[in-house]
């Protein structure tokens, strides 16, 4: 007797499919916990890395915290350190530093040997804190706008070379000088004026015009007309003579490693007037402009340049 076909039959078919079906999906399963044997052990695997972000630029351009490596010193800025320098009618010197209120001493000194020697003139028993300005007087005298205990401006003048100083209200009440509470404003008889930058140094007041440094360029002010920019940078001091304008500079071609001292006239004409060799522009430096001669006091030189 033949054996029957049952895969012929409905009952077999539907077997062989769930056999087939049964077989799929364990292969499936295995494939799946594979991958997540793989992953597990490959970090990098389960997270993608970031994709990494890039800056182009010219190969001319620096990044932003470079600095040349040939750049000029900055110049020296405002502060107690600041240095002021005249010389009265008969040629006696006259130099101060600023000092500061609550702070710095300020310090006065005369010499009568053209800067060999200097001697100690400092108004301490006037209560004295900071010098605003200093000017050569008559003969041999001077006089200065000062800060005296609590930070009151007040005039000072000597008749003593120094010895004693005599208080003059009434000229400081006519005075032009830097304020103490503003930096950035002139005080002025006709009122508050402001200056053209945040933070001025070397400011100088003639009878003329005013000059001061702005981030290391020279602007002047003739009356009340505008500060206007003078025609050379990294300047470190001024000094003002009529409509003349004494600097002294950072300028590598006319001095390779120190100040070089030029006047402007005021047509913007600039006339170089010497080269202060080996000076360190970092330091406070102060210039005096007169008739024939321009003097620098930078570090602990004072030398005289004719005209």
């Amino acid at each position: 007797m033949a054996r029957p076909d049952l895969s012929a039959s409905p009952a077999a078919r539907a077997l062989a499919v769930v056999a087939v079906v049964g077989l799929a999906l364990a292969v499936v399963a295995l494939t799946v916990l594979a991958l997540q044997r793989d992953t597990s052990l490959d970090p990098a695997a389960a997270t993608p890395a970031p994709v990494p972000s890039f800056s182009f630029r010219g190969s001319d351009t620096p990044p932003p915290s470079a600095t040349p490596s040939d750049a000029p010193p900055l110049p020296a800025t405002s502060g107690a350190g600041e240095r002021f320098l005249a010389q009265s009618s008969e040629g006696t010197l006259w130099r101060a530093t600023a000092g500061a209120c609550d702070g710095q001493e300020p310090l006065v000194e005369r010499s009568d040997d053209a800067g060999q020697t200097w001697t100690d003139v400092t108004p301490r028993y006037r209560g004295i804190e900071r010098v605003r300005a200093l000017y050569g007087f008559s003969g041999t005298e001077a006089e200065m706008v000062v800060d005296l205990a609590g930070c009151e401006p007040e005039w000072l003048r000597t008749f003593t070379q120094g010895n004693f100083w005599e208080l003059y209200p009434e000229l400081l009440e006519q005075a032009t000088y830097p304020s103490l509470d503003a930096p950035a404003v002139l005080v002025t008889p006709g009122g508050d004026v402001p200056l053209p930058c945040p933070a001025p140094s070397s400011i100088r007041i003639g009878s003329q015009q005013t000059a001061l440094v702005c981030d290391g360029v020279p602007q002047v002010r003739v009356g009340s007309a505008p500060w206007t920019p003078l025609p050379v940078d990294q300047v470190v001091a001024v000094d003002v003579l009529g409509r003349s304008t004494a600097v002294a500079r950072v300028d590598p071609e006319a001095c390779a490693d120190g100040l070089a001292l030029a006047w402007i006239d005021d047509d913007a004409a600039v006339t170089p007037a010497g080269c202060l060799d080996a000076a360190d522009p970092a330091v406070p430096t102060a210039v005096a402009a007169l008739d024939d001669i321009l003097i620098v006091w930078s570090g602990e030189r004072v030398e005289t340049f004719t005209r």
